[in-house]
């Protein structure tokens, strides 16, 4: 009984550490059990979190993003906004979508040209597909750490692709 209960035990051991590793493949952040463990990134960027309400989503998505390697900061207003956008360099500024629109001429003017990454937090099939239309990189689903970290790759990728060809 005892070598019974033992091999089960085994089994189930090596059956869900596959599954933790074959998920893994690829990923930016690893979850093994309860822990993170995140890889640092090859193009490290400068982001900027634009989020109205007071949010615990931009602190944890702050932390993150320094883990990894990329700076950030985050701001509450418009007025905040503009002036980060005046006094800083970044390469990112992420919006939830229904303010994006607004804030294009904004980032458009701002002297560092940051690439504007909407955030779809509840839209609907038609308003993604809009989105995808519109604009390059956006972030489907922002309780994904995943979905931010692939959209600044694609975007850092981008524009170290863009220098290189003007060098």
């Amino acid at each position: 009984m005892r070598r019974l209960v033992l091999a089960f035990v085994i089994m189930a051991g090596v059956v869900l550490f596959s599954i933790g590793v074959a998920d893994a493949c690829g990923d930016k952040a690893l979850r093994v059990g309860r822990g993170i463990r995140f890889q640092r990134t090859s193009h490290p960027a400068s982001v900027l979190i634009y989020i109205p309400s007071n949010s615990p989503r931009a602190t944890q998505l702050q932390s993150m993003l320094k883990k990894v390697g990329h700076k950030s900061a985050a701001v509450q207003s418009a007025d905040r906004l503009s002036e980060a956008l005046r006094s800083g360099q970044y390469d990112l500024v992420f919006a939830d979508l229904a303010e994006a629109a607004s804030l294009e001429k904004q980032i458009a003017y701002s002297s560092t040209k940051p690439v504007l990454v909407p955030v779809v937090s509840k839209g609907t099939k038609a308003e993604v597909t809009a989105a995808q239309k519109q604009y390059r990189y956006f972030v489907k689903d922002p309780h994904s750490a995943d979905r931010y970290l692939d959209a600044i790759e694609q975007a850092m990728r981008s524009s170290v692709r863009l220098l290189s060809k003007k060098s």
